[in-house]
């Protein structure tokens, strides 16, 4: 019977989604922030804002639709690793 437990430590999990939210809050953020930045810089009004913040909404969205794809791969390459796809009967 396959385990699908994951073996990790409770810290390297936390810092895997720590990482995993931190990169989809950049890719919201950053290119809203880089807009805004041009705009003051070129005194144009909010249109790179605003189009950063669509930039980067899509970039973000993108990311967490492929999220789930992510996670069941990770498993997958661990129970390889761990040698836990093989039939243990």
């Amino acid at each position: 019977m396959p385990r699908d437990r994951d073996t990790r430590s409770a810290a390297s999990a936390g810092f895997e989604w720590g990482t995993r939210v931190t990169s989809i809050g950049l890719e919201f953020a950053v290119p809203a922030a880089l807009g805004h930045g041009l705009d003051r810089w070129l005194g144009t009004g909010p249109w790179f804002a605003v189009a950063g913040a669509l930039l980067g909404m899509a970039v973000g969205m993108l990311h967490v639709f492929r999220l789930p794809a992510e996670i069941a791969r990770d498993a997958e390459r661990r129970r390889a690793r761990d040698g836990t796809d093989r039939d243990e009967g």
